[in-house]
């Protein structure tokens, strides 16, 4: 469990050295666009498979790269802690903690509503990294995708917060040993320009 924390610690290191660098080279390049970066935070409950009980609390970083016409294309990084239990075709209730990383894309489309309110729907694609076997009788690595609505208040020129739904599916895209799994919850969102 210690070195499972030590990994967290310096993934999490990892990235808050990432960011400052990341804005400065932005800066040096006096590209506006990717200055932008972003921080989300999913709290996702299970839903759709009975019996798959597994919940995650993620945070996601992301850097503007961008735009193609209504669209804004990031690049990013996702952590994330799983928690719960899977029932098996055997009807055996096995563990399903893990925690993982992984590099992640988001594609989002936004609309000015009124004023600084705007709404929009992100979608993301994370290739993730599991600390074992997950979720149980899975294997290290999976794909989570996410997607939702959101609104959006720009309290400025460089500051945003946004509040969405998100549904996400997480599985390993194998014909075997595949035991995806599905959530729901509430994703909210600081983003500043630098």
């Amino acid at each position: 469990m210690r070195k499972d924390m030590r990994r967290l610690a310096a993934v999490l290191i990892g990235v808050a050295a990432i960011l400052p660098a990341g804005a400065a080279m932005a800066e040096d390049n006096g590209n506006n666009m990717r200055n932008t970066w972003e921080i989300q935070y999913d709290s996702m409950h299970p839903c759709i498979f009975n019996d798959r009980h597994i919940s995650n609390d993620t945070v996601h970083v992301y850097q503007k790269m961008g735009q193609r016409g209504t669209i804004s294309w990031y690049r990013g990084l996702t952590v994330t802690d799983n928690h719960g239990t899977l029932t098996d075709d055997d009807k055996v209730k096995r563990n399903s903690d893990a925690w993982g990383a992984g590099p992640s894309v988001m594609g989002r489309y936004e609309h000015e509503l009124t004023g600084k309110l705007y709404g929009g729907l992100d979608a993301t694609g994370t290739l993730m990294f599991y600390n074992k076997a997950f979720p149980a009788g899975g294997r290290g690595y999976g794909f989570m995708w996410r997607t939702g609505p959101r609104l959006t208040w720009k309290s400025g020129e460089k500051d945003s917060f946004s509040v969405g739904y998100t549904i996400m599916h997480c599985s390993n895209g194998m014909k075997r040993r595949n035991p995806g799994y599905n959530g729901n919850g509430l994703t909210v969102v600081w983003s500043h320009q630098f």
